[in-house]
């Protein structure tokens, strides 16, 4: 086989292959994702959840975040604010986003986090905000004292 008729040979598999991507780029635009509107009476906007312990559990605290965002595969941060004694705590991933403050006074600390959907116009179905919420609290239970609630927004618990 000559060197000729390789380059050819090679030149026509790699136009080939560029026109296949192209024709696969051009299908792909025709691709919709089903939009949900807000209004609907399925979505719900997420979870809120408070957790209340000791100030001196706050290293454990952000640990059992730790362990919790691990295993459900989010991105998480925590970091200092600009105010004194208040911390930003962020996970997230392609479906949810969680998002809260854990704040201390003296003895004792407060963490709220918002669970949320990444995106409102494809909700994440309330059977996994509660699934994993459930898990939050099994983690949060390994803290002594520790207290845990959630709610679904609007309205707190009475």
């Amino acid at each position: 086989m000559s060197v000729k008729s390789v380059k050819l040979s090679a030149g026509i598999s790699l136009l080939l292959g560029l026109l296949i991507g192209v024709f696969i780029g051009l299908g792909i635009n025709k691709i919709k994702v089903k939009e949900v509107s807000v209004n609907n009476s399925e979505f719900i906007p997420g979870r809120v959840v408070n957790i209340t312990l000791d100030q001196s559990q706050q290293e454990e605290l952000f640990a059992q975040l730790h362990k919790f965002a691990e295993k459900w595969r989010y991105v998480i941060q925590i970091g200092p604010t600009d105010l004194s004694g208040i911390y930003r705590v962020d996970m997230w991933r392609s479906d949810i986003h969680v998002m809260g403050v854990y704040s201390y006074e003296s003895t004792s600390g407060e963490l709220q986090l918002a669970f949320t959907d990444t995106e409102s116009t494809r909700p994440t179905p309330a059977q996994f905000f509660e699934e994993e919420i459930q898990d939050l609290k099994n983690f949060m239970d390994e803290i002594p004292n520790s207290t845990f609630t959630f709610w679904t927004p609007p309205a707190p618990p009475q």
